[in-house]
């Protein structure tokens, strides 16, 4: 099978390939020139969405474009930018490196002024082709291996897998569950969480029993859940994809192994989720998942009303305000800038959204403040969005469960003070 999925992703990329240098644009050689012509008018600015929208983790892609139709939506019912309307255009890179690289070059196609995405299992495949390309990107995902990141035009409004494996840890000392199994799939995202989730858990007193890695897509996990279970753990940490999960959890259930508290990355943390049908009867008392804390504050409550304008709703996915406020970010640069060449603009992201300046937390208003000449200091629906020398930001954590319907409730908050006092302890 993987023979197969190798074989269509090559001929795809050769597609991909002939067709872009049909049209006089190859890899690395897209420049803004080829877009000058269309930025000086009133042409709509593409944003690009680059998400799963098939394989394993294919709810990603309802995440994704979810936020940025909220982000696209709070830009044009306010002016625009610069005289532009914004528009999305997407590509599936199915969760696999080896489709990102022929979805990234099919995204170029469209002359994307930025792009939103992709997610953590497929950002590094393409995360230095975005400067090369005259692009910024504005990545979604916690990937630890991008804590120290040094790429002029890659941000991240997303905090670190690493703070939410200490905000797990956090959660489960504080329950007074201190002996611990960790169950983590082989992917490079899964994997990241684990140095520091043990190093926070010993940290803080806990003690790591056991620590299994899955190969996923297995027809049984009962030899793995065995073994982690070996000597009773008081809580289970874990994160995989979700076909796996449906496996490892139905074993779980006939083995009798989904009365312990299991505590998941923030892919679990969806309100009748995948994860949490699969996780089975006792959901609704035994699954907690880690997901970044948002603001109750102004700018949350904005973007919740421009969530219900947009899908109807007040029930938000994860992630989407992140991509709302990577749209607001760069088109805040953008005016600032009085340019959409991604070569001017990426260099005024800071500029918008660190202090010092005048905190606002709509795109009116900050562009209005803009417009009078003032420093501003975006404060996102996400979080204060303050980048650091890496391009990232850092938040608070809420513990979620669900209730009988499987719906979200919020079981606990660990704030940025107490992952900070995590940290110290450490050494």
């Amino acid at each position: 099978m993987r023979k197969v999925r190798l074989r269509r992703g090559a001929a795809m990329c050769f597609a991909l390939t002939t067709a872009v240098s049909a049209a006089g644009v190859g890899l690395g050689s897209v420049s803004w020139a080829t877009t000058k012509a269309k930025s000086s008018s009133s042409a709509p600015l593409v944003i690009g969405g680059m998400f799963p929208f098939t394989g394993s983790k294919s709810l990603l892609s309802q995440w994704g474009t979810h936020g940025v139709a909220v982000g696209i939506y709070e830009v044009n019912h306010n002016g625009g930018v610069l005289g532009h309307q914004l528009k999305s255009a997407y590509v599936d890179d199915a969760a696999d490196s080896v489709d990102a690289l022929p979805a990234f070059r099919k995204l170029l196609l469209g002359h994307p002024t930025v792009v939103i995405g992709p997610f953590s299992p497929t950002i590094e495949a393409v995360i230095k082709q975005f400067q090369p390309n005259d692009v910024a990107d504005f990545m979604v995902g916690g990937l630890t291996t991008l804590d120290t990141m040094n790429y002029p035009y890659v941000f991240r409004t997303s905090s670190s897998d690493s703070n939410e494996a200490i905000a797990m840890a956090y959660y489960a000392i504080s329950k007074g569950w201190k002996t611990a199994s960790l169950i983590f799939d082989n992917s490079a995202n899964s994997q990241g969480f684990v140095p520091p989730l043990i190093k926070a858990f010993k940290a803080l007193g806990g003690k790591i029993q056991s620590n299994i890695t899955l190969t996923p897509g297995q027809s049984s996990y009962n030899t793995e859940l065995t073994q982690a279970f070996a000597n009773k753990p008081k809580v289970i940490f874990d994160s995989m994809d979700s076909q796996t999960a449906a496996t490892l959890f139905s074993d779980g259930q006939q083995l009798g192994y989904m009365n312990v508290p299991w505590i998941g990355d923030d892919l679990q943390s969806a309100p009748q989720g995948a994860y949490a049908k699969a996780f089975g009867p006792t959901a609704a008392q035994e699954l907690t998942a880690a997901l970044p804390a948002s603001p109750s504050g102004a700018s949350y409550n904005h973007f919740l009303g421009d969530y219900k304008a947009t899908w109807h709703t007040s029930t938000i996915l994860p992630t989407s305000f992140n991509e709302y406020d990577s749209i607001v970010i760069s088109s805040l640069a953008m005016t600032l800038a009085k340019s959409t060449d991604p070569k001017v603009w990426t260099k005024d992201v800071l500029k918008v959204s660190n202090p010092p300046g005048v905190q606002c937390g709509t795109y009116a208003s900050c562009v209005a403040l803009l417009k009078k000449g003032q420093k501003i200091n975006y404060q996102g629906a996400s979080g204060n969005d303050d980048f650091n020398k890496f391009h990232n930001v850092f938040s608070g954590f809420q513990m979620v469960g669900f209730d009988s319907s499987l719906n979200n409730t919020t079981r606990a908050t660990v704030s940025p003070k107490q992952l900070a006092s995590v940290v110290s302890k450490q050494g």
